[in-house]
């Protein structure tokens, strides 16, 4: 009758998988309270910039596009 034996990559480890997910989410906690969050008003801010970025830049490159499909109508009616 064949036994099973530990594998090398796995002999010698103290935490199990449970302990060390425990040990990653309590440090993740740590690190979290160490964080300098922005307040309400600054992020609303960044959020409004950001978007109306992203508003700009549709409507430079729907632009783009729109000139780039007229060019191809009038080089494909030639």
């Amino acid at each position: 009758m064949a036994t099973r034996t530990r594998s090398r990559s796995t002999e010698g480890q103290s935490p199990s998988r449970i302990n060390a997910l425990r040990g990653m989410l309590r440090e993740t906690a740590v690190e979290m309270k160490k964080i300098n969050w922005p307040d309400r008003e600054t992020t609303r801010n960044l959020t409004i910039f950001v978007i109306g970025i992203s508003v700009v830049l549709g409507l430079v490159l729907g632009g783009v596009d729109a000139m780039f499909v007229k060019l191809w109508e009038l080089l494909s009616s030639l």
